[in-house]
């Protein structure tokens, strides 16, 4: 009983991208069937495993170190509390239905043959297959572990889902738009796992392999259906006439 009441509170709105993707699946063709096929193919290319063991490594290392009581109040009460609640709620329960929404309200939007619905109908049809495959990790890997938080609410505490989709959102948006887009997200991610620290629903090891899952997953939905290798990565800087600095990954 307590196994059926951990899974309702902490998977039904996640749970939506696998209905959703099902059923868009069964929809559209062989495309998104193999896209989706192929994303779980990608995560054993080098890249993916790599991120994925560097991981496991730095959580284990931070386990091995951290409080057993967390790291709550290490951030002012003002103006971070706020800003706690909002991230909570962005990257918690709002992340999955926002994708989704993106997804089908672009792929309604595409019929008028609008290359910015078709761009968006792409971006949230990418980021549903990687959150697919991060929640799915996740909440295996919660359903698992049996990890008591920080703040003693429930055993949910490994591995953070917050960290991992805000980091799958990241990865995703960085492949879509550039670094223009993708670092303020990154920036939102790297908060996003500062946040569950403060909040005491989550210890550092947690985070830090939720954040692994879901960049691994969203290299993976990234490089589906484009033939990407995701042998290697390089990140470059380079500078224009007038002096503006481009970030790239």
């Amino acid at each position: 009983m307590k196994l059926l009441q951990q899974l309702r509170t902490s998977t039904r709105s996640r749970l939506l991208i696998a209905t959703l993707t099902l059923l868009a699946t069964l929809s559209s063709g062989n495309e998104l069937f193999d896209n989706t096929l192929e994303t779980g193919e990608k995560l054993f290319t080098p890249l993916p495993l790599s991120v994925l063991a560097a991981g496991a490594g730095c959580s284990y290392l931070a386990y091995r170190t951290e409080s057993s009581t967390g790291y709550s109040d290490f951030l002012p009460e003002t103006p971070f509390s706020t800003f706690d609640k909002v991230d909570n709620f962005l990257f918690g329960e709002a992340l999955p239905i926002s994708a989704a929404t993106l997804w089908i309200a672009s792929s309604i939007s595409s019929s008028e043959s609008s290359e910015s619905s078709e761009s968006s109908e792409n971006t949230g049809e990418t980021l549903c297959r990687g959150l697919l495959y991060t929640y799915g990790f996740v909440q295996t890997l919660k359903l698992t572990t049996q990890r008591t938080r920080p703040d003693g609410s429930n055993s949910r505490s490994f591995p953070s889902a917050h960290a991992a989709g805000a980091s799958c959102t990241a990865v995703v948006m960085w492949d879509k738009y550039g670094a223009d887009i993708g670092i303020p997200f990154a920036a939102l991610a790297l908060y996003t796992c500062v946040s569950r620290l403060n909040l005491r629903k989550h210890f550092p090891s947690d985070v830090i392999f939720g954040a692994a899952i879901g960049t691994a997953c969203g290299l993976a939905a990234a490089a589906a259906g484009k033939n990407d290798q995701l042998g290697s990565f390089s990140f470059s800087l380079s500078v224009d006439s007038e002096g503006r600095i481009t970030a790239g990954l």
